[in-house]
């Protein structure tokens, strides 16, 4: 039998063309099977390929899809934050292109999600990148631990997926826009509001390892100034 909850799944990319059309058809093909109420938010960020023509053809086709165009790039971060504003139904939840976290584990998630959490944050079993990647990685949450510890406490993987209650979720929008500090500041915000934070562990499944876009050096700096606003308004209580 399906699930009579209803999700909302945010897809953003730039330049994906060599995975778009499959990674949106496993998609569809999951949420069919498994709700009865969904959508499929995809949110072309100003690609120059035929990345938006190709979401264009699926929305078009298909009434459970919806496209938001960029127009220009502005970046995974605040692509997935337009696509949260736009979100109708009751569980939300973002993923990459190439669909590191699988349709499958995505919808049970979904399904067994206990009524009582707000955020769930997965946490990857294992992490297959790049090595400049996997350093920038390390970097991202060294700093985190340093500005943050108590926030960080009890949340191992803070820039993965994961997934919301609705109305949790606009009650935390973060400042942040920057790729590598708005998953961060989303958790932190729900800690700091005493929301019910949990973790769960998933493989880390992706096709093709990629170097990805968030460990370009304005991608870093960006962040680390989203890091220091964030850790000056805690101390200021403007939080």
């Amino acid at each position: 039998m399906k699930s009579g909850r209803s999700v909302s799944v945010i897809l953003a990319g730039y330049n994906e063309e060599k995975v778009i059309e499959k990674s949106i058809q496993r998609l569809t093909e999951s949420l069919q099977n498994a709700f009865l109420q969904w959508e499929l938010i995809l949110i072309d960020d100003g690609s120059l390929d035929s990345t938006g023509l190709r979401m264009r053809r699926f929305a078009r086709e298909n009434p459970n899809i919806r496209l938001i165009e960029n127009g220009i790039n502005l970046n995974f971060g605040t692509s997935v934050l337009r696509g949260f504003a736009a979100a109708r139904y009751d569980y939300i939840v973002y993923n990459a292109c190439d669909l590191p976290l699988t349709p499958q584990d995505m919808t049970d998630a979904v399904i067994h999600m206990k009524k009582n959490i707000d955020v769930l944050v997965f946490q990857r079993k294992s992490y297959r990148a790049a090595i400049w990647r996997k350093i920038t990685s390390f970097g991202n949450r060294l700093l985190l631990r340093l500005l943050f510890p108590g926030l960080c406490r009890g949340t191992p993987d803070l820039n993965f997926t994961q997934i919301y209650k609705r109305e949790a979720l606009r009650q935390i929008m973060p400042l942040a826009r920057s790729p590598i500090f708005v998953w961060p500041e989303l958790v932190f915000r729900a800690k700091l509001k005493h929301m019910t934070v949990k973790n769960k562990k998933v493989k880390f499944e992706v096709e093709n390892v990629r170097g990805g876009a968030f460990g370009h050096p304005h991608d870093m700096i960006w962040g680390i100034y989203d890091m220091l606003r964030f850790r000056i308004r805690l101390w200021k209580k403007c939080i």
